[in-house]
Order: C-alpha cells, then structure tokens, then sequence
C-alpha cells in the first residue's frame, strides 16, 4: 500500500513537471517598434535620394547605424554630417535636409516647405536709429495676402505702439569703426516685440510713408499668399518694366497669381519695355516649375528653345535624367518662350536672404541674356539644391532630402556662398516702397540703364549718386526683429 502511495505520488510530480513544461511560452523574438521604423526609413530613403549618397554607408548596416539614435533628428543630423565639410558655412555641405512632422512644423535646418500659405501676421520689422541715442522700429516687409497688408500696413511704417503701450523707441550701443563697427538694440522692447509676433493676437499702431496712421487688431493666421508686391513701368530713355514678387508660389492656369502675372507681363508687351528690374530682395525660393515660367517670360528670341537647365542627381536618381517616372523626373528642361518682348536687359534686386528659386532664376538667365546684380551686400543667400517631400508612415513624418542642383547651359552650379553680384552694398531703402523709383537700389537700376531717367520724377543720374546722403541715419539699419520664413527649391 505504502509502495503504490509512493508510485502515485512520482507519477502526479512527473505529469505535473510534464504538463508545466509543456506550457511554457517560447521566448518572443524582438519587436520593431514604430519609432525604430521611422528612423530606418529616414536613414534608407536619405541614403536613396540624398546628393551625397555615396558618403553614406548602404543599407545593409541600416540598422547598427540608426539604433545610435534616438530621435528622428538627432539621426537626420548624424547623416547630413556625414557629407563633405564646407569651409564657407564651417561645416557640412549638406546644412538644408529637414524633417517636417503632419502638422507642417520642421525640424531641422530649412523651414518653409509648405507654399501658397503662410501662419502668422505677415508684418516684419528692422531697428534704425532715428537719432544720435534712440532707435526705432519700422516695417521693412508686408507679405501680400497677409493680416498686415489687409489692415492697410505697409512697408516704411514706424512702429509706435505695440498692445497698447506707446514706448518704442530703445537705446543702442555701437562698436568698432568703418567695416567692422556693429550695433545693437538694447533695453526690454526688442523682447516685447518678440512676444507679440509669436501670441495668438497683437494691436498696433504704425504711421505709413504717407503720414496715414492706421491703427488694428490683427490676428495669427493661416493666410493664402499674394506674392506679387508691385509693378510698373518707368518711361525713361530707356522704358523699363518693374515686378517685386516675394516668392515662388503656384502658378497654374486657372489661379490668381498666373492671371496677375499674365496682366503684368501683357501690359510690358503692350508698352513695349526693353529692359526689366526683378525685384526678389526678399525673395527666398518656391516652386521649381514657377521659376521656369518666369523665365520662358522673361527670355529674348535668341534663347527660344535652348537649354534652360539640367539637373544633377545621384547614381540611385540617375536613370530619371533620361526617363521618368510617376515619381521622378529629372530630365534636362528647355526654355518654352512665353512672351512677345525682347528684352536686352534684366536688374535683379537682392540681398543674402534672395534664395533657391530666385536664384534659379537668376542662373538660367546668365548665359541668354545681360543679367545684372545690384544687392545691399555682395552676393545672394546660396542654396543650388533642391527637394521633394518623401512621406513616411503615411505622412506621420516626412523626409525632405536634399536631392538635386541644377546647372544652368553653361554648366553653372555650386553656388552654395551666393551669386555674386555686379553692383554691390546699395542700401535697402526701407523709407520707399515697392515700385518708388526714389528708392535706392530702383533707382541704382535705372541709373545703370545707359544713364537714362524715369520721366514723371525728380530722379536723374546725380540724385541718384546723392541717394540719402543727405539723412545718413537712414543708411544705418541695426537688427532686423523677424525674417520672412526661408523656403526651398521644391519640386
């Protein structure tokens, strides 16, 4: 009995240790987790479309690289540092690849991806001194289409109260001499000023050009762009046409800013112009395809049908040079002339914030046509690179790599320090607006056209060597408060 008791009991603790063995779960392989995902996607599809491909590592170490990181950015830096050192900006030749989250906010370098809209209040300001103590500040840009411009605010406007408080004007200090002197704005207003641009509502009072104070509410908003700022047409010796336009926006054949600069251009064909001033000193890129109709417009006869540009890509990206694809297409562009002016001459107006599209523009053009540059300092921004939006995860996050250049007919690229400019340090005269032919680097223009004058004005060739010299504070901008948000060569 006592046996059998035993024998019972061994055989329950075996089927028990049996039965417990059998139900053990097998150890699970490791799971990928989402954001482990999205960090091996941007490093593939940088390594796919990026310029600089073959400095970074293939895909088949995708993983040992990206499992360093732990956030999108801290990655997407690590491989833009991979690309070779460029000694104009102290650093990576690549300082342009971003990422942009669903909701449209960037993270990295570049900003500005999303066009034809824009979120704020569309006004910009820049400290100048009004006397020998006190500077002041006043509005060098209004972006068209904005709450600004709408309240009736335009560029030239003093800024003299801002949420209610009527105290404007700062102290401001000055060091060094001659090429190196620099100033700065000091006290508490240049960080109250800070904070109204980025709150949900700001009141101010500015007094315009035209002595007009206008007084509004304005509110933080998403606003469709108007880019186009001024034209019109100087009847001088020479008649020279005029366009300012802050962007590359879409320009399809049914939108608002074809049929603006359809009219635009109509009427320099209709009063026959023979030179043009490109007014783009605020200008920081757009649309690639808004870039090549401005300059099927603006081509003469001898360029029609020649090489506009061509585009230069990686290896991966090298087939779509020949052929292309639902989602590539590199292929060499050829001017489509748009126009019935033969233009001998274009002004373009820029500063070292003209950038990407504008330039664009600017290169294509050189090898056709007389080109000139008159800038407020040596040369433009310099981005030849361009990008196109590569989603991931379903859009949760982008990729925005910089993906191509373009080269104009002669060959001309690389201008990552700026084109340089042939009239350079002509003062960005914030006191005239758009179209003046007062103002300084207008009038430069036109002072360049042959020597010829702009009728219906005061302005000749020695005004123009006066320019402000009469009032040097207005030569002396100090600071500039906000910049318009830097956009991108998109295609």
């Amino acid at each position: 009995m006592k046996v059998s008791k035993y024998l019972m009991l061994l055989l329950c603790i075996g089927l028990a240790i049996g039965c417990k063995k059998d139900l053990d779960t097998p150890t699970p392989e490791p799971v990928d987790t989402k954001e482990e995902l999205i960090r091996d996607s941007i490093y593939y599809y940088y390594n796919l479309q990026s310029l600089w491909t073959e400095y970074v590592p293939d895909n088949r170490i995708l993983r040992t690289f990206t499992a360093n990181y732990t956030s999108n950015l801290s990655l997407l830096n690590a491989l833009k540092g991979l690309t070779p050192y460029h000694a104009g900006y102290a650093g990576s030749i690549d300082r342009f690849s971003f990422l942009e989250n669903a909701d449209g906010s960037q993270l990295g370098r570049s900003s500005g991806v999303r066009m034809d809209t824009n979120t704020g209040f569309g006004v910009y300001f820049s400290w100048h001194i009004i006397s020998e103590t006190a500077a002041a500040p006043y509005v060098y840009f209004v972006e068209g289409g904005s709450p600004a411009q709408r309240a009736g605010i335009s560029r030239g406007a003093i800024l003299l109260s801002l949420n209610g408080d009527g105290n404007m004007t700062a102290p401001y200090e000055c060091q060094g001499v001659g090429a190196t002197r620099s100033c700065r704005v000091l006290g508490s207003i240049p960080g109250r000023i800070d904070a109204a641009l980025d709150a949900g509502t700001m009141s101010l009072k500015v007094r315009n050009v035209n002595g007009e104070e206008v007084e509004s509410s304005l509110a933080n908003e998403t606003y469709t762009i108007r880019p186009i700022l001024a034209d019109t047409v100087y009847n001088g010796t020479t008649k020279m046409g005029y366009l300012a336009f802050s962007s590359f926006e879409e320009v399809t054949n049914s939108n608002q800013n074809y049929q603006d600069f359809q009219r635009i251009f109509q009427r320099f064909e209709t009063e026959g112009i023979k030179e043009l001033i490109v007014d783009m000193r605020y200008n920081t890129g757009g649309y690639v395809h808004t870039a090549q109709y401005l300059a099927n417009k603006i081509i003469p006869a001898s360029g029609a049908g020649k090489r506009m540009f061509t585009y230069q890509v990686n290896a991966n990206l090298q087939p779509y040079t020949v052929r292309a694809s639902s989602e590539y297409d590199f292929r060499p562009v050829n001017f489509v002339r748009n126009n019935n002016l033969e233009l001998t001459k274009v002004y373009f107006l820029v500063t070292d914030a003209t950038a990407s599209a504008a330039e664009l523009l600017i290169n294509v053009l050189k090898p056709h046509m007389k080109v000139v540059l008159i800038a407020e300092a040596n040369r433009t921004y310099g981005k030849p690179v361009g990008f196109f939006g590569q989603e991931i995860m379903g859009g949760e996050i982008s990729l925005w790599a910089a993906s191509f250049k373009t080269l104009n007919s002669n060959g001309d690229t690389d201008y990552w320090d700026g084109l340089f400019v042939d009239v350079p340090n002509v003062y960005d005269d914030v006191y005239r607006n758009f179209g003046d032919p007062r103002e300084n680097m207008i009038a430069r223009a036109i002072s360049e056209s042959n020597g010829s004058g702009a009728t219906g004005s005061t302005l000749n060739r020695s005004a123009v060597a006066r320019g402000t010299a009469s009032n040097p504070s207005r030569q002396t901008k100090i600071g500039v408060v906000n910049k318009p948000a830097e956009k991108n060569l998109i295609k």
